[in-house]
């Protein structure tokens, strides 16, 4: 039970059912055979026959009025056939199942016969999440007894004029009904319940989200009350230089994004961003106006991404930009030769470098700045919690690695994502960074037509655009979840395999792979012949996600689309459709499970990367919002994003209401509310040095 979090009577009590069985009807054997398969029910009969397999199988039949029953229990307890001795009667609980034949048979039946009396039923039983080695009938009495001694002794941590303006159940009540539904509930209240939308539940995960908002309010004033660069320059002027150094004119999104970065870093607290835009929205364009500002004010910037090609790319487009702009830049990668490395540490802790690009290499300690200002993570999906929280330096005891930087300075942070992961958007839904959106695409720029093909000739057909393009004078993408035959694909489907396969079918098409088990060296030469025109087809691995900036490519086939994230498929797409023609996506798949469908046309349906990444949420899960975790469960044990996203925007106004009242809840109605508050962060910082 400690691994699942329950270590005390309340955590016990925490522990909410997962499920409900209505057990208070008793139905005679001859009035099951109406009932659709999967309705849960209670039988009484005699037992007429009892066959054992040793201890492999048990299997009771059942007989009343003429009609029998089929009771099966694999790997039955030892002594368990005991309980069923021939002309025995009985009451057997469980789910109503159907067999090859069409006859009626439970499966793992609960024996409720002690239960039972001639007017009542076995009630509305709970069921828990599995935990191993223990049985759900032990959990359930363990929460039973917990209740009937302390459930109505919890302190009350929502405030009494917030229950009674809301008219919420106190937390005995809510408790009750959750972990022990009275006989007397209704069908509508009990699909409630199964639902989580209950009264009852929604008062407790009012209570968690409000924990959790007052939390993460008085951490955020904390991390606000920190120094940070002050970027009190003009604007006005910082944005007219960028403009001046651009090589096309912002469009209305970008200096609407541009204005809200540069007014965020004015104030003189730490910014903590999330610039949201599809790609090829001109995020780097937003991100280069914020470096333009800091330097204006003294400071240095630290771009990261999470390739070297990528960062080349940002040098290469960056670099004309800076020139103009009067910024003097600088690149870092564990590809450079000793000497190169040398001289960008020295300029970079010299103050001779204003934004410094580069890889994991930004990470290392040998990197020294004279006064980082602003860290930028670009594509951040691709960077874990700690990265984040190591580029900013933060948990350092000093900051001895700035050397001209003002004592405790924090930098500004920027994180650029056409595709927020769950976490991320679990964050910013939770209030801990502020949003900028870029809108809209550069004029001309159009959305790519994405298809989900199925079957050898969908999967025909997409080749044969493939052909019609490379035909005429354009360049695309085949990307494969494996690098060989055996690495878990599709046999055929594999990069080297289609390769092979294409520089065949394609012939006298130039056709090249790439991978991320190829040489760093010959990975550029590849990237660099499709980029000039000298590759037609490229066929590679997800190493293509981001980093690939080629206009005249116009169409992308993915192969066992099915494979890969929600995120990953959206980024992909993305490396077509960056120049004026039409660009397609083809999302080939061999499955036809419901689900994995269902995910597909999410992808194909939309291009916001935050309906995707809402989707994405839904499957996987947030992550752990006060820790390092990427993706799973969230440590809230009913705030489900998707089904409670009203409760967390009543609860943050709630939490805000609470603050402005009793900034330090020294009052006595919030002292329960206090306590929660203060057990929640001991367990860990929920922003700011973990978040990154």
């Amino acid at each position: 039970m400690a691994e699942r979090g329950v270590c005390r009577v309340r955590d016990l009590l925490y522990f909410f059912p997962r499920a409900y069985e209505d057990y208070r009807r008793v139905y005679g054997l001859a009035e099951i055979g109406a009932l659709p398969s999967g309705t849960s029910v209670v039988v009484r009969g005699t037992v007429v026959r009892v066959h054992r397999f040793f201890r492999r199988l048990l299997d009771v039949h059942l007989a009343d009025g003429g009609v029998t029953l089929r009771a099966r229990w694999f790997r039955p307890n030892v002594g368990m056939a005991k309980t069923y001795a021939r002309g025995t009667e009985v009451a057997l609980a469980g789910s109503l199942r159907r067999g090859k034949g069409g006859e009626a048979e439970l499966v793992h039946p609960r024996n409720v016969t002690a239960l039972l009396t001639e007017s009542a039923g076995a009630g509305i039983r709970p069921r828990y999440s599995l935990v191993p080695k223990v049985p759900g009938r032990t959990i359930e009495k363990l929460a039973t007894a917990a209740l009937d001694a302390v459930g109505c002794k919890l302190p009350e941590i929502l405030p009494e004029s917030l229950r009674a303006r809301l008219g919420l159940p106190g937390i005995a009540e809510a408790l009750s009904f959750v972990h022990r539904p009275p006989p007397s509930v209704t069908e509508t209240d009990l699909a409630a319940l199964a639902a989580g939308t209950s009264p009852a539940q929604r008062r407790l995960a009012l209570e968690e989200l409000l924990v959790l908002q007052v939390g993460l309010a008085r951490e955020r004033a904390r991390v606000r009350g920190q120094p940070a660069l002050v970027c009190g320059v003009d604007s006005g002027q910082s944005l007219g230089r960028v403009r001046a150094a651009l090589p096309f004119v912002p469009t209305p999104a970008q200096n609407r994004a541009m204005a809200a970065v540069l007014d965020a870093m004015a104030g003189g607290a730490p910014m903590q961003c999330l610039l949201q835009g599809d790609v090829g929205s001109g995020k780097t364009a937003v991100a280069f106006a914020a470096a333009v500002h800091v330097a204006r004010a003294r400071g240095q910037t630290l771009l990261m991404a999470p390739t070297t090609v990528l960062a080349e790319q940002h040098q290469r487009t960056l670099g004309p930009w800076a020139e103009r702009a009067g910024l003097r830049l600088g690149l870092l990668h564990a590809g450079l030769l000793p000497a190169e490395r040398r001289r960008v540490l020295a300029a970079a802790e010299a103050g001779a470098v204003d934004l410094l690009v580069g890889t994991h290499a930004l990470l290392e300690d040998r990197l020294r700045l004279a006064c980082l200002g602003l860290c930028v993570v670009d594509e951040q999906h691709r960077f874990g919690v700690r990265q984040r929280a190591r580029l900013r330096r933060l948990g350092e005891d000093e900051n001895s690695w700035q050397s001209a930087a003002p004592e405790g300075i924090v930098p500004h942070l920027l994180v650029l994502s056409a595709t927020p992961i769950p976490r991320t958007l679990a964050l910013s839904l939770y209030g801990d960074l502020d949003i900028v959106t870029l809108d809209a695409l550069p004029p001309g720029r159009k959305p790519v037509d994405t298809r989900i093909c199925r079957g050898a000739e969908e999967r025909q057909a997409a080749y044969g655009a493939l052909k019609e393009v490379v035909t005429k004078g354009g360049q695309g993408f085949v990307i494969c979840p494996a690098i060989v035959d055996g690495d878990g694909g599709r046999q055929g489907a594999s990069a080297v395999a289609l390769g092979r396969g294409l520089r065949a079918s394609l012939a006298p098409a130039r056709v090249a792979v790439l991978h991320g088990q190829l040489a760093v060296e010959k990975q550029r030469q590849v990237a660099n012949a499709f980029r000039d025109g000298a590759v037609d087809v490229l066929v590679a691995t997800t190493v293509v996600e981001v980093g690939v900036d080629v206009p005249s490519a116009q169409i992308m086939i993915i192969e066992d689309a099915d494979r890969f994230g929600l995120a990953q498929l959206h980024q992909l797409r993305g490396r077509v459709g960056r120049g004026q023609e039409q660009a397609t996506c083809y999302l080939l798949t061999s499955s036809f499970a419901p689900d994995a469908l269902s995910r597909l046309a999410v992808v194909a349906a939309t291009s916001d990367g935050f309906r995707i990444a809402e989707e994405d949420l839904r499957c996987r899960g947030a992550g752990d919002l006060q820790g390092t975790r990427q993706a799973g469960a969230p440590e809230l044990r009913f705030a489900d994003l998707s089904a409670y996203l009203g409760l967390l925007e009543l609860a943050r106004a709630e939490a805000r209401a609470v603050l402005d009242a009793d900034p330090e809840l020294a009052l006595p109605e919030h002292a329960a509310l206090a306590r929660a508050v203060r057990e929640r962060l001991c367990r860990a910082r929920p922003i700011a040095e973990e978040a990154g």
